[in-house]
């Protein structure tokens, strides 16, 4: 009997110094401030930038910050793609961001950015400069206002060449100038080294880009571009090229 009150004498205690540390914890919390906001992520987007939009005012409760409000203002940024924020007790409250990164330049009704998801992106938020190969063709109807998303097959498979050219190499993707897409044609490309016409023609991407990355490394290395017409490769796990004649 002696023996079950001091295992009750003994949980309620513990639950006694349990509750008490609950609120003696709580209390802590709502006294602390906001002393910091840092930001993490922004290289195309300025900090500061960041920062007025969260709208994160200096010696608020840390409390009282509404993390998921902040979290929207700053997604409105069309450079944003994804936000996180955090509360780093005792004083600081920390924004990371995702950026959208330009993959080409987008010639439609007005020159634009476009990300990798076919998100029309603004001309400028930033000092940094981007080299990127154009993307024409696009239907003069089609609406490339910035923050919009554009659906579109031959601008899909446009970005999937980009993208995959990427992975294959940054050299191979640097060699991309111009990709003009056709209204469900062909695909053409267009080669910064010489201009040479590449066509491409639909599907098979990684297998083709391969094989380009391969023949250029190779054969258009030793006999340089300019003596080149023109590069198809449109046929079955070969690479079709017209070399100029000497004159």
């Amino acid at each position: 009997m002696k023996r079950s009150r001091k295992i009750l004498f003994g949980l309620s205690a513990l639950l006694t110094i349990g509750c008490a540390t609950v609120v003696l914890a709580n209390f802590w919390k709502s006294k602390l401030v906001v002393e910091h906001v840092t930001v993490s992520g922004a290289t195309i987007v300025e900090t500061e930038d960041v920062l007025n939009r969260a709208k994160v005012p200096l010696g608020a409760r840390m409390v009282d910050v509404d993390l998921h409000a902040v979290e929207n203002r700053v997604a409105a940024h069309p450079y944003v793609s994804r936000v996180l924020v955090e509360r780093n007790l005792p004083s600081t409250i920390h924004i990371e961001i995702v950026e959208r990164r330009p993959l080409a330049l987008l010639n439609g009704r007005e020159l634009r950015y476009v990300d990798r998801d076919g998100f029309v992106l603004p001309n400028s938020v930033s000092r940094e400069l981007f080299d990127l190969p154009v993307i024409t063709g696009l239907p003069a109807a089609q609406a490339t206002k910035p923050g919009t998303e554009i659906t579109n097959a031959d601008l899909d498979e446009a970005i999937q060449i980009l993208e995959t050219s990427k992975a294959v190499g940054r050299e191979l993707y640097h060699l991309i100038s111009e990709i003009r897409i056709r209204n469900g044609g062909d695909i053409v490309l267009y080669t910064t080294d010489g201009g040479v016409p590449v066509l491409f023609g639909r599907g098979g991407v990684p297998r083709k880009l391969v094989a380009l990355e391969t023949f250029w490394s190779t054969i258009v290395a030793e006999r340089g571009p300019q003596s080149l017409a023109y590069v198809d490769l449109r046929f079955e796990d070969q690479v079709v090229a017209r070399w100029k004649k000497k004159t």
